[in-house]
């Protein structure tokens, strides 16, 4: 039976290369202002490139199913 690429490279080494992975991708999203999505304490979020968090559930109840909600007009 052959190993699989976990078992050849070794465990610890495939979990960098993933993280690495992971890692890269959020950066090029973010370079191209789009956010990532992700999730933190069971709930689906987005993190855009400048920090913002949001959580879909939040921005649907909004009414803001596909973007960010209105920034605050500052009146």
């Amino acid at each position: 039976m052959t190993d699989s690429l976990i078992d050849s490279i070794g465990r610890e080494r495939a979990h960098a290369l993933m993280r690495q992975a992971v890692q890269d991708a959020i950066a090029e999203l973010h370079a191209a202002g789009l956010p990532a999505i992700g999730a933190e304490n069971g709930r689906v979020c987005k993190f855009y490139p400048d920090g913002t968090k949001v959580y879909v559930d939040e921005e649907e109840a909004a009414g803001q199913p596909h973007g960010r909600s209105p920034a605050p007009s500052g009146e």
